[in-house]
């Protein structure tokens, strides 16, 4: 970045040299222009052909502007560079930008005998220095200053012509006198003040409206770049959220193989005490079945493709398990059907997503006297549906198609819990839906299609080789 910085500090002197060198050498390189100014305004004097006048005013206008705007350029690099090595304040760097200017303008009409409008000039410079307040020095802004600077001394410049104008100490030099007089002297007064008019008029409101324009697309490119860079820093947060999300998941999961683990470790001191063989077989069929357990809930967890034939009893009875019973203002009733289909999921991912919801259930805020949640586990057609129905308050209808969105939350939760239910509910081929009606309360049904052509051998070889 520091590099980035030098670079930019470089290129503002050297351009500024460069600029400095044309605006000295410019006065010499334009002399047969001068002096073809002079012809056209004696022919105009001899012939009394207005015509000439204007094509005089016209290139002296020209060369007048081309020599202000190098000038003003040049300076302006110069406080670009002061700008970033020095930290000057605005109102330093304005009083320095007039100051060289006027120095500048004093040397070249030292070195080249030339007059200079000082008035018309000055009055061209304060306008410049007002439109390029709060404009900053980014890419593209030399070109943009040159367009400006080159319209308004242009326009300026005009005036100098405008026999009107004179009493105003504009067009005291040689060229724009000549011009006047001449105009005077061919009756074309009128014309000039016309003319002049025509040219200043336009050309001031076309930089007025070049820098407006240059000024509105800077601030298009800020609000871009701050809103990606908003934008950025919230997928940043996101990803963060995310992995904690994870971390939490693995704790569960932690917690989780604590009761296999414990089972197990007693089973085990069990061996070691009795001689009864059929107890020990029994006692090791037990811990075949607790590390079977344990197996299947790691394979779930690091594997989202493994799939197992589950009863919703199972479901059922693990969800209970997870329910904070000692909550006095929690009332929670289970209803299932007799007969229910398996259905053929990632058992630990599907419980934990069903469970998420549920967890958004109960802490739903709720104007009753105790918060009443109700799960009903019904056989729908060719599959099994959950349904969790909350006393709530429901969600507002305009917020309810944004609670998929990972972030969004309706409550104090990490507005992660949903998106990652849903992903986890249709993965395993199932469907989510949400309905929810303001001040009454919400509705999750989840749907999975029953398990078909399956059986125990057939999805424990395949989560074998998952593996």
């Amino acid at each position: 970045m520091l590099l980035d910085k030098m670079n930019t500090e470089k290129k503002s002197v050297l351009w500024a040299a460069i600029l400095l060198i044309a605006s000295l050498t410019f006065p010499k390189l334009a002399e047969n222009v001068w002096f073809d100014i002079i012809v056209k305004i004696r022919e105009a004097a001899v012939t009394g052909d207005s015509g000439h006048l204007v094509l005089a005013s016209a290139f002296s206008s020209f060369l007048f502007a081309i020599s202000n705007s190098l000038i003003f350029l040049s300076v302006s690099q110069v406080m670009v560079f002061f700008k970033k090595k020095h930290k000057l304040a605005s109102v330093i760097l304005f009083v320095l930008k007039i100051g060289s200017f006027i120095a500048i303008n004093a040397i070249i009409t030292k070195i080249y005998s030339i007059p200079w409008e000082p008035v018309t000039t000055l009055v061209a410079l304060t306008l410049l220095l007002i439109l390029a307040k709060n404009r900053k020095a980014n890419y593209g802004y030399f070109i943009q200053e040159a367009m400006v600077s080159v319209q308004v001394f242009i326009a300026f410049q005009w005036l100098n012509i405008m026999p009107i104008f004179s009493m105003y100490y504009f067009g005291q030099s040689d060229i724009p006198l000549s011009i006047k007089i001449t105009g005077m002297y061919i009756n074309s007064t009128s014309m000039l003040n016309f003319i002049g008019f025509c040219f200043f008029l336009p050309f001031v409101f076309s930089a007025i409206l070049t820098t407006t324009l240059f000024k509105s697309h800077e601030q298009n490119i800020f609000i871009m770049r701050e809103n990606y860079q908003k934008e950025r820093e919230l997928q940043i947060m996101k990803s963060k959220a995310i992995e904690n999300r994870i971390y939490q998941e693995i704790n569960l999961l932690a917690h989780d193989l604590k009761t296999p683990l414990v089972t197990i470790r007693g089973l085990n001191s069990l061996l070691t005490m009795t001689k009864d063989e059929a107890k020990l077989e029994t006692y090791s069929h037990r811990i075949e079945g607790a590390v079977v357990k344990m197996n299947e809930m790691v394979s779930s967890f690091l594997y989202g493709s493994s799939r197992q034939l589950v009863s919703p009893e199972e479901l059922i009875n693990y969800i209970q398990a997870q329910i904070p019973m000692e909550d006095d203002k929690l009332k929670i009733e289970i209803d299932f059907d007799e007969i229910l289909p398996k259905i053929l999921v990632n058992k630990v991912r599907v419980v934990r997503a069903i469970i998420n919801f549920l967890e958004n259930a109960i802490v739903a805020p709720y104007r009753h006297a105790y918060k009443y949640i109700s799960i009903e586990v019904r056989a729908l057609g060719d599959g099994l549906k959950i349904s969790i129905t909350d006393n709530g308050i429901g969600i507002e209808p305009s917020r309810l198609p944004k609670i998929w969105e990972v972030g969004y939350s309706t409550g104090q939760t990490s507005g992660l819990g949903l998106p990652f239910a849903k992903q986890i509910i249709e993965e395993n081929e199932g469907t989510v839906a949400v309905e929810s009606e303001f001040n009454k309360g919400t509705t999750v049904t989840v749907f999975f299609p029953a398990a078909k052509g399956f059986d125990s051998d057939d999805l424990r070889r395949n989560n074998n080789e998952i593996e």
